[in-house]
């Protein structure tokens, strides 16, 4: 299961939670994926047919742990990580 880990330095975790809560919105609905969240834990996770994925945010940074079924290829993990990688990149460009 991999996990991704960024760091905002001088970033309070609400300012990171309510980045990443955007982020996850408008891709749950892109991707048809359920999204729970929790504003007050600072925490979300979205889910379809097994993969899933969550995040939580702290002062400074957030990590998201990804989880696949077995049968899902490499190939595709490898792009959904890429794929997130790059919009916590881009955060707050």
């Amino acid at each position: 299961m991999p996990q991704i880990e960024r760091k905002y330095p001088g970033k309070s975790a609400q300012e990171i939670y309510q980045k990443v809560d955007e982020v996850m919105e408008r891709l749950a609905k892109k991707m048809g994926l359920r999204y729970d969240k929790d504003p007050a834990a600072r925490t979300g996770k979205v889910s379809k047919m097994g993969i899933s994925g969550r995040y939580a945010a702290s002062d400074g940074a957030v990590v998201v742990d990804l989880h696949f079924p077995i049968l899902v290829p490499g190939s595709m993990k490898k792009q959904v990580q890429d794929d997130i990688e790059r919009r916590l990149d881009g955060l707050f460009a």
